[in-house]
């Protein structure tokens, strides 16, 4: 049987997707950085970005969805480029951070996106925690950019 999704069904595996790939990408660019304190940040936001998988999958399963899950093939590639850039740089730490600010911004449009599908209010306050998560992170990582 086929079901339509509702926007904030969509929205949230949109969402689920891009934390996921974030993480991937944070731990695989601990490789990539000469620094072991950005290293260390990375690491940290990965580690509390996951706290928030579980809830993300709750609340996507109480509105009668499936979570997602990234396309490998996508992030392979994307990883790719990455230690190739990595490989090909003197320094590649800067550009890591700007890959980094650049993902936790596209986190924050889509948590923006799916705060105007009305959410219920657990899944507004699970947003809203992410949120602060994100803005967070981006403030550490500007502040080393």
């Amino acid at each position: 049987m086929f079901r339509l999704l509702s926007d904030t069904e969509v929205a949230l595996n949109e969402l689920l997707i891009a934390c996921r790939e974030s993480i991937d990408h944070y731990q695989d660019a601990t490789e990539l950085v000469e620094n072991p304190d950005i290293a260390d940040i990375f690491l940290e936001a990965a580690k509390n970005k996951k706290l928030f998988l579980a809830r993300l999958e709750i609340a996507i399963r109480d509105l009668g969805d499936l979570p997602s899950v990234p396309d490998p093939d996508k992030e392979t590639g994307e990883m790719m480029l990455h230690h190739l850039g990595a490989a090909l740089s003197a320094d590649y730490t800067n550009e890591a951070l700007a890959q980094r600010i650049s993902a936790e911004e596209h986190i924050l449009a889509l948590i923006n996106a799916a705060r105007t599908t009305n959410p219920n209010p657990s899944c507004m306050h699970l947003l809203n925690d992410l949120s602060k998560h994100s803005e967070n992170t981006i403030e550490k990582l500007t502040a080393h950019h």
